[in-house]
């Protein structure tokens, strides 16, 4: 369900959607797929629905169930209701301990936009993540991005407030991403162009 749902499968999506409408009855949205249907809805959410996930998670009474849903409105593929969750990260609502962890989860989806976000807002959270965490914290949200603009600014980062000694998490984001820009450049287009010789063989070639 989770795969399906990120890969943007309609049908799981649909069906996700409307199991998640009636999940007051347990038949149609068991615990055992609970919080995968919700991950779906909520990564693929419009603001109206990520409102509502939202007022969900502020209602909720068990912590770890809490924690989650908050980690939750963090997924969403939209850039303006992951800019929301960061803008809330912030807040008293979600509570400090679960700050660190819905800015890392935005990254997961829009690396470039996190990372801006918490430098942004470096001293908030700074107090937010251990103080021995944060030389790998800051280089973790980045290692999604496929931006050359990003290695600049690990760089920077790492210059102004990382010990010589303990660049290592910013030296791997830096690889990651260097890794990630190559393979966007050199072999997309090639998969693109076999995907696309596949196509035009028609559905015999897929036999």
């Amino acid at each position: 369900i989770s795969a399906l749902g990120q890969l943007g499968d309609p049908a799981v999506i649909a069906e996700s959607r409307r199991r998640y409408a009636a999940r007051t009855d347990t038949t149609i949205l068991p615990a055992a797929i609970r919080s995968s249907v919700i991950g779906v809805v909520a990564s693929n959410a419009d603001a109206a629905t990520w409102d509502a996930l939202r007022q969900a998670a502020a209602a909720e009474k068990t912590p770890l169930i809490k924690n989650q849903a908050y980690d939750q409105l963090a997924t969403a593929n939209d850039p303006a209701l992951a800019q929301r969750a960061l803008d809330l990260a912030l807040t008293d609502e979600p509570g400090a301990t679960n700050s660190a962890s819905i800015i890392r989860e935005v990254a997961q989806q829009h690396a470039d936009l996190a990372l801006d976000f918490a430098l942004a807002h470096r001293e908030q959270v700074d107090s937010r993540v251990d103080a021995t965490s944060r030389s790998q914290y800051y280089p973790g949200l980045a290692r999604r991005s496929s931006d050359p603009a990003m290695i600049g600014k690990l760089r920077a980062y790492a210059d102004k407030y990382v010990a010589a000694g303990s660049r290592r998490s910013t030296d791997t984001a830096i690889a990651d991403i260097t890794y990630r820009i190559k393979v966007r450049n050199e072999r997309l287009p090639a998969i693109d162009a076999w995907l696309a010789r596949d196509a035009a063989k028609g559905p015999a070639a897929g036999r």
